[in-house]
């Protein structure tokens, strides 16, 4: 009995399957129209409609050293490690300067679009090693402009970073030589002050001692015999000391003379610097930085290659809409074709 009931659901179910063919065949004509009627309007939209993204890449290299050797002295870069570097590219100031250079109207492209048009994406690396290679993807709407932003964002991006570690390392070592000339001012008043004690106590004591009391005995060459004796002073010692010290209180007043008179060259140096820095920003980017303090991205950020201008878009895909499309058109005639078999004629 059981066998007999399997056997007939199974009789049905390759009934309802093969009605189910057969109803699908009956509408082939309305699926296979709505499958083509809606590959053509998404292959349409997708190349009329859909505004096309075209991506620019660029290879930056990075290798910036935790501290750099200047004139003045070691100075430690604030940034660490090149991740932090090259998340600088999407920073406000290189946007701005970017959307600028570009000519964009600033009320259609705003700092948020433009970040949107950027990707950022470490290569990929081996364990236990520094990323020092970084590649960013810059779209646009056509090659030339996917190009032109590409190659904008790195100018701005490596004269920001430029004109950053120049700025941090003036104002650095100014309020660094700015401190030592006051510990050395401090010291200076302190060893003045020293050396007058000096000169007084040295004024007041006797430069020798036992007031004629002391004997040097003279022998003769041939004898070795004490032949007679000549009164002499002894010389002091604490004299001599504080002759010592005295002058080791001019050395030392010398030495931090010098030192301020070096600090104060190089203040008027760095304040020169500090000027050409407020120039470039008064002028709005007008003309390159000159500066000699620093140079560590001239030789630490670079490109290995030029970018060049993309041949074909990266989006959207004709072929891919144009399959979902066709999927879609399907899917909705082979519901049309069942609504009509089932729910309208039973009704």
């Amino acid at each position: 009995m059981n066998n007999f009931q399997n056997n007939s659901a199974r009789y049905k179910d390759e009934i309802d399957l093969r009605d189910l063919f057969i109803t699908l065949w009956k509408r082939k004509t309305v699926i296979i129209c709505l499958t083509l009627v809606f590959a053509i309007i998404t292959a349409m939209v997708s190349m009329f409609v859909i505004t096309p993204v075209y991506d620019s890449k660029l290879n930056i290299v990075i290798s910036m050293p935790e501290e750099y050797s200047t004139r003045f002295g070691q100075y430690k870069l604030p940034i660490t490690t090149n991740e932090q570097y090259i998340n600088l590219i999407t920073s406000n100031d290189v946007l701005i300067n970017t959307i600028q250079d570009m000519e964009y109207d600033n009320q259609k492209i705003t700092l948020e679009k433009l970040k949107k048009r950027i990707l950022v994406v470490g290569s990929d690396v081996k364990a236990n090693t520094i990323q020092n290679s970084f590649e960013v993807i810059v779209s646009a709407d056509n090659p030339e402009e996917s190009l032109k932003l590409a190659e904008s964002l790195y100018e701005n991006y490596i004269e920001f970073l430029d004109v950053m570690t120049k700025e941090r390392a003036i104002s650095y070592f100014i309020n660094y030589f700015n401190v030592q000339n006051k510990s050395l001012a401090n010291g200076l008043k302190n060893t003045k002050e020293l050396l007058k004690k000096n000169e007084k106590l040295l004024a007041e004591t006797s430069p020798t001692i036992a007031n004629g009391q002391g004997n040097i005995e003279i022998q003769t060459q041939m004898t070795n015999v004490s032949n007679y004796v000549i009164p002499v002073d002894t010389a002091n010692p604490n004299y001599i000391k504080i002759e010592n010290d005295i002058v080791a209180n001019k050395q030392q007043i010398y030495n931090i003379e010098n030192s301020i008179e070096m600090n104060g060259q190089y203040l008027t140096e760095l304040e020169i610097e500090e000027e050409a820095i407020s120039k470039y920003y008064e002028t709005g980017r007008a003309e390159k930085l000159e500066s000699s303090v620093i140079s560590v991205v001239e030789t630490s950020v670079y490109l290995p290659s030029p970018p060049v201008a993309p041949t074909r878009k990266t989006s959207p895909s004709n072929t891919f809409n144009t399959l979902i499309g066709a999927v879609i058109g399907g899917a909705i005639g082979v519901m049309i074709a069942l609504i009509k078999e089932y729910w309208i004629k039973k009704a």
